[in-house]
């Protein structure tokens, strides 16, 4: 069993100052593939850098199976690990970069031959076997880079933002190889990568962090429903959530969210959470997607649940619009359909279904439930 644990983990680089990883708490299932992500400095590569034994832990434990690897080396932790910079020998052709490490394990000759074939095969390089590293495209060395790990037969693959330096269709690509190779090794994996919609589109579950601290582990559809705070709500979607400060007031037995430019009905389903907020300011936030323009709304929303806007900037995108509107120096995204006859200085009003509503505590930014 393949699981990795982490247990009270902490790193602190010599010098002081903040933790890179901060008492981090988390398992990753057997045959699971997990993405850290998160903001650049975030703690994501240093955890996984530790969990193959390239960082030293400062406080913790690290799991893998059933044995505790603080103290191994990382040749023993039957680890294998994917770089960015995929890490190729030039001077050796595909097949020897591929059988490399098992020659370093004294494999035999013969096993060493079929596995290597077995990972050429699963990854379709085949025919590039024979070649050396610079007549490849970066794919095709992404995929060699791959097979290296495979042919291991590792407890647990550990990839470092594999797809950075691959152009933007390229990456797209080879994220559904990605899929595809996961689906039919069924290898527990761990993958860095800063990018969210790579995040969300390949995780089984999502880590996400932010100054070394864990803010929330949860499937990727989820994390997107259901953030914890609002860096989790702010840094996955895409474009961002919008987030606007709002002061909570009552008034003829409802509830309002307030601003210097306008009053908006806060939903009856989200009055009893928010009752302690009232006369102070909360976060309130919104997807992109949620924020529609009135004529889109059902005919049962009220006209004090909307906020009058002006279009500042719309891009055409083909399939969608991007809608960048104002209101009292606030600036808000919307994404609406591409049938929208919308122009520069226009002035319309923009709600959301009660149900897409978030709240979030201003000191502490949890999510107010």
């Amino acid at each position: 069993m393949a699981r990795v644990i982490f247990e009270n983990v902490s790193k602190q680089y010599s010098g002081g100052g903040q933790n890179a990883v901060t008492d981090l708490n988390m398992e990753v299932h057997d045959q699971e593939f997990l993405v850290l992500v998160g903001p650049s400095g975030c703690g994501k590569s240093t955890a996984m850098r530790m969990v193959a034994g390239l960082e030293e832990i400062t406080g913790g434990r690290i799991i893998i199976g059933d044995r505790v690897v603080n103290d191994l080396p990382p040749k023993d932790r039957d680890v294998a690990m994917v770089f960015q910079s995929y890490a190729l020998y030039p001077h050796m052709t595909v097949r020897d970069n591929l059988a490399y490490p098992l020659k370093l394990r004294k494999v035999p000759k013969g096993e060493r031959e079929q596995r290597v074939n077995e990972a050429a095969r699963v990854l379709d390089i085949q025919q590039f076997l024979d070649r050396k590293p610079k007549a490849l495209s970066g794919g095709q060395r992404q995929r060699v880079a791959l097979g290296r790990a495979i042919v291991r037969n590792a407890d647990v693959f550990l990839m470092d933002e594999p797809l950075s330096n691959l152009d933007a269709k390229l990456r797209v690509q080879t994220r559904a190889e990605l899929i595809k190779l996961h689906e039919r090794v069924q290898t527990t994996t761990i993958y860095v990568t800063h990018d969210q919609v790579e995040a969300m589109t390949m995780g089984d579950r999502i880590a996400v962090m932010s100054l070394g601290v864990l803010q929330q582990l949860a499937t990727p559809q989820d994390l997107y429903d259901n953030p914890a705070n609002k860096f989790v709500a702010g840094f996955i979607g895409s474009p961002s959530m919008n987030f606007m400060d709002v002061n909570l007031q009552a008034a003829d037995g409802r509830l309002y969210a307030v601003t210097p430019g306008f009053k908006m009905r806060v939903p009856d389903t989200k009055g009893r959470m928010l009752e302690r907020y009232l006369g102070k300011t909360v976060t309130l936030g919104v997807r992109p997607e949620h924020l529609m323009e009135r004529s889109r709304l059902e005919a049962s929303t009220p006209p004090d649940a909307t906020i009058p806007v002006k279009v500042d900037i719309v891009e055409t995108l083909g399939n969608e619009l991007f809608v960048y509107l104002t209101n009292s120096g606030v600036t808000l995204t919307s994404r609406m359909p591409p049938d929208m006859q919308l122009t520069s200085g226009q002035d319309i009003e923009v709600a959301a279904p009660p149900d897409k509503l978030y709240f979030f505590d201003p000191q502490t930014e949890q999510k107010v439930a």
